[in-house]
């Protein structure tokens, strides 16, 4: 047990675990410098160290097992918060069936968040840490890290789907279905599109809904408290996030080519 926890312990996890160490080693010492199998009170020496070191080992498997699950929560958040029928609907349609799919998602999240919170505090309670310290605050900025990565993770996702939803060679390729139904009128002997492509003042046009499910994803970083400003959030690092700011650019490419596309038509 005693080589399993030095061998596994994160170097940011050691000096939270430093008195424990040395501890560990003191019991161990005796056995080392002077005891044998057949020396007098092995059998008390034994039992001590093997207390020691068990309290030690079930405090480490904690810890780990902690970040373990915040882990397979955050996992779960790669799942697309956007959903595509295989057939073309009304404008209204596709926003209305994209916000009561994504409500539900975004309660478990929010919900998980609160989990992370509780394993950190759980974790916290058992190491018992001076909260100031400078090892505790690196034990979480490392937490606030996986945070990150996993809030990353889940936008990402969602992100990587959209693109190919509005990618014009990949629908073509996998002959897929329109997303949106729309109307071609002809108003004042001009061609229009109801509701039309680009952006509109009753927000209902299709490059207003794309940039509100989008928006959807990207609240994925507002609905966990951060655990170093229990009243903040990760919008500002995940901004920061050099793929996810390539995908929101393929994002409005691909707008971009589907309003060329669609000017094309009219003309």
């Amino acid at each position: 047990m005693y080589n399993e926890i030095l061998a596994t312990l994160l170097p940011v996890e050691k000096p939270l675990l430093a008195d424990r160490i040395k501890q560990m080693g003191d019991a161990l010492e005796g056995g080392i410098s002077e005891l044998r199998w057949n020396s007098e009170n092995i059998n008390k020496f034994i039992g001590n160290a093997l207390n020691i070191v068990t309290v030690v080992d079930e405090l480490v498997k904690k810890m780990k097992e902690n970040v373990r699950k915040m882990s397979e929560m955050m996992e779960k958040w790669n799942k697309p918060l956007y959903e595509r029928k295989n057939k073309a609907m009304l404008a209204e349609d596709v926003e209305q069936m994209h916000t009561a799919m994504v409500g539900p998602r975004i309660e478990d999240i929010r919900t998980n968040g609160k989990e992370i919170l509780k394993l950190v505090k759980d974790t916290m309670e058992s190491v018992k840490p001076d909260k100031t310290s400078k090892s505790w605050r690196q034990y979480i900025d490392y937490l606030n890290g996986l945070v990150i990565e996993g809030i990353t993770h889940g936008i990402g996702g969602s992100m990587s789907y959209m693109l190919d939803q509005l990618s014009i060679k990949f629908n073509k390729d996998n002959m897929l279905q329109p997303i949106f139904d729309i109307k071609v009128t002809l108003e004042c002997s001009k061609v229009e599109f109801e509701p039309s492509i680009i952006c509109n003042d009753r927000q209902n046009g299709i490059r207003d809904i794309i940039n509100k499910i989008v928006d959807d994803f990207i609240s994925l970083s507002t609905q966990m408290p951060r655990l170093d400003a229990p009243n903040g959030d990760y919008l500002n690092e995940i901004k920061d996030q050099f793929e996810l700011m390539g995908q929101f650019q393929g994002v409005t490419h691909h707008l971009d080519e589907i309003e060329d596309a669609t000017n094309h038509f009219i003309q």
